[in-house]
């Protein structure tokens, strides 16, 4: 009888055990699933992984994939066999192996002319560990290929860890501060909690489907880390179902996060972590748990594949999802306008960053322009240049030169590309260069080919060069871009066409210059604002920061204000240095918001900040805020400023009234004689102020919070600039009222007209 194959597009899942050298026992481990399919139709018999912990396995199967044998390494070490008995298969139409399903889509590189068959990949390897990073199988037929992943962040969008309610533990040090609720937060805090196994539930505003979680390991004794645990789900917070189990788990460092992916199929308003085992000590303890929809898709990855009998070729993949269709915001440029919309954002940004030495090349008309390029070539400059390669362009570059013929500054490290007239093979353009390239030694050296054949479109740069691939074309003519630079070890990351290697590049430039940027996209950063406030104001705080940054890197002073506001909610112990690197020192900020703003909400909290955390001269926190707070009366010494200055009021100041840093009393007199204004509040959200403030005088202060967290959804603001009552920070009757904690639930509690 013909052995059973199992059906085409299906996900093998196996019942596992591992045992360490030296023991007779067999312990269970974390359930394997496994599809490979190239669209061949054809089967692993062999299959090796590497997990983003450094956690490796090999195993072999029988061709019906009924079972395996094989052997693990940990990531501290440990070795172990390895097998499994296949529990059953599940068709890929079931929506959740979908979600952690990789998909790719691929290209075969065969070095001279046409690039091989482009495919699909599908990939799935899920193992107990945390995501794996490089996948290495052989078919019966012995064809062979390695694939190395591209690994991604979880993005804002899948995160739902603000939904999160209410977070209780089996048991806490709550008198040192080492509680539950600090798991929700970003910050050097943890949660500490008595014996080597513990319990913590997690309650959402709503139910939702979790599909990937993330555990970060504490600051200190390892012993304390888990180990085993399971993550169960319910909706009434009685009867639990169990969605992932892990045994023998470690943390290779401390503050290291991980995180695990399973196919989630049902949402819950309830989660439980049960840790049943920790690695030894005798409390248990995590600094952060962070809760996702789904896991981080890997952008692509770069690999061999090797038929039987034949030579390795190049094989690469881009994620299906990673993809952006053509004509979305987040496409590159293909068309000249579009191209010329892009180049001239771009360009108003490097003109407000770079110093003057950057600028050197750039003359007063493409200053005066705000254009870093040149007067587009026409057809017959395209054409004449066709004709002496022999070959068509690929559509993104010769839209590119469309728009502009050349181009100065199109990155840190790259100073001028060149004309249609220059262009050229590198080993014809710069044959030097091309020699000393290609002269590369070292048993991994195989870039002599590629270089042979690349095309040159650039002309100068820090030791760096712009090669195009004539080899390696998609299915819409794109040739692949690489950056070769002598600081190299080989190629560069490979991009799809020269349009995603520019967009990678500025998007590598404005990360760099977040801070520096001045001159955003037109009508972006204000958009950004509106989404990061809707997202605020439904208590999504993670993406509304995520949109917030965005919308400050696009030049946006009030985006730059509402990401430091929401974040001292969040962790307001470094409050004071956002607020005077973020805000203070941002004259952006200044324009958008206005002084009594500022006043109301940023100087209030950066003194309330700076009084917690100062150790030493005060001279520099109010230096930072100017003529913000009152000058002191006659005859008391302290700082009143530095020269003359004029305030955020139009004011100049006196110079010198007192040495600044001088008097301790001094300083606290200016910052306490300054009372800030009051911003206007609702009639129903004053009332409760005003209550909250009367019970927490009589030290009712679990009262005073229980009025402030009920009237918190009727909060609103016509002000497109504030997002979340301040005064709750900023209030002295206030203080012991809004804990951190509490802090954190102001924000997280949907407000206005986006209450629940």
């Amino acid at each position: 009888m013909a052995e059973e194959r199992p059906a085409e597009a299906t996900v093998c899942a196996y019942r596992t055990e591992r045992r360490t050298p030296g023991s007779a026992e067999w312990r269970p481990a974390p359930r394997l699933l496994v599809h490979l399919d190239r669209g061949e139709g054809t089967l692993p018999v062999r299959l090796a992984w590497r997990g983003q912990d450094g956690a490796e396995a090999s195993v072999g199967f029988p061709p019906a994939m009924t079972e395996f044998y094989g052997h693990r390494r940990a990531a501290d070490g440990t070795l172990a066999e390895y097998r499994g008995v296949l529990e059953g298969r599940s068709p890929l139409r079931d929506s959740a192996l979908e979600e952690v399903m990789h998909r790719f889509h691929t290209v075969e590189g065969h070095g001279y002319g046409s690039p091989g068959p482009r495919q699909e990949l599908r990939l799935l390897i899920e193992d107990g560990g945390p995501p794996v990073e490089r996948v290495i199988w052989g078919d019966p037929s012995g064809h062979s290929g390695t694939v190395s992943l591209l690994a991604a962040e979880p993005g804002p969008e899948a995160e739902v860890t603000d939904l999160v309610t209410k977070v209780r533990a089996h048991s806490e040090f709550a008198e040192v501060g080492e509680v539950a609720e600090n798991l929700l937060h970003d910050s050097w805090r943890k949660w500490l909690g008595h014996g080597d196994r513990a319990w913590l539930e997690f309650t959402m505003r709503r139910p939702v489907s979790v599909g990937h979680y993330v555990l970060t390991s504490a600051n200190d004794v390892p012993g304390r880390d888990p180990k085993d645990w399971t993550l169960k789900g319910s909706n009434g917070g009685e009867h639990w179902v169990d969605l992932d189990s892990r045994v023998e788990e470690s943390f290779a460092h401390r503050h290291q996060p991980r995180g695990f992916t399973f196919a989630a199929t049902t949402a819950h308003r309830h989660y439980r972590l049960e840790i049943t085992r920790n690695a030894g000590e005798g409390q248990v303890q995590l600094s952060q748990v962070r809760l996702f929809t789904s896991a981080p898709q890997p952008k692509g990855f770069i690999g061999h594949y090797q038929r039987a009998g034949e030579t390795p070729t190049g094989y690469r993949g881009t994620s299906v999802s990673a993809a952006p269709e053509p004509g979305s915001a987040t496409a590159p440029p293909r068309t000249v306008e579009q191209w010329r919309t892009y180049l001239a954002e771009y360009s108003a940004t490097i003109l407000r960053v770079a110093d003057e030495e950057e600028l050197s090349e750039v003359n007063d008309e493409q200053r005066a322009a705000g254009w870093l390029g040149f007067e587009g070539a026409d057809e017959e400059s395209v054409l004449a240049l066709e004709k002496r390669l022999g070959t068509r362009l690929p559509p993104s570059y010769r839209t590119f030169l469309g728009a502009s013929d050349g181009w100065l500054n199109i990155s840190p490290f790259m100073w001028r590309l060149r004309t249609a007239k220059t262009v050229g093979w590198l080993r014809e353009a710069d044959p030097e260069t091309w020699s000393v390239i290609r002269g590369g030694e070292g048993e991994d050296w195989d870039d002599t080919a590629f270089m042979d054949r690349a095309l040159l479109v650039s002309e100068e740069g820090d030791a760096q060069h712009w090669l195009l691939d004539p080899a390696d074309v998609s299915e819409d003519g794109e040739w692949a871009a690489y950056i070769w630079a002598s600081w190299y070890p080989a190629l560069g990351d490979r991009h799809a066409s020269f349009a995603e290697l520019v967009a990678e590049e500025r998007t590598g430039f404005e990360d760099q210059a977040v801070h520096e940027v001045r001159t955003g996209r037109p009508g972006t950063a204000e958009d950004l604002v509106a989404e990061g406030r809707a997202q605020a104001l439904r208590g999504e705080v993670r993406k509304a920061m995520a949109t917030f940054e965005r919308a400050a890197v696009r030049g946006s002073g009030a985006g730059a204000y509402l990401g430091v506001i929401l974040g001292a909610f969040l962790d307001i112990s470094a409050a004071h240095h956002w607020i005077r690197t973020g805000i203070l020192g941002d004259p952006r900020v200044l324009d958008a918001i206005g002084t009594e703003q500022l006043r109301a909400e940023a100087a209030p909290l950066y003194l309330r900040c700076a009084a917690e955390e100062w150790t030493g001269a005060p001279g520099g926190y109010l230096s930072a805020l100017g003529d913000l707070l009152p000058r002191l009366p006659e005859g008391v010494d302290g700082v009143v400023g530095v020269g003359l200055s004029v305030g955020l009021d139009g004011v100049a100041g006196a110079a010198g009234a007192a040495a600044e840093g001088g008097d301790t009393a001094a300083w606290m007199a200016r910052a306490t004689a300054f009372v800030p204004p009051a911003l206007p509040e609702s009639r129903t959200f004053q009332q409760a102020l005003d209550l909250a403030r009367a019970l927490a005088d009589r030290g009712a202060t679990d009262q005073s919070w229980a009025v402030i967290e009920a009237a918190l959804p009727h909060w609103h603001c016509d002000s497109p600039h504030r997002i979340a009552p301040v005064v709750l920070l900023t209030d002295p009757a206030l203080r012991e009222v809004v804990t951190p904690a509490r802090a954190r639930r102001v924000v997280t509690t949907p407000r206005g007209e986006f209450r629940e």
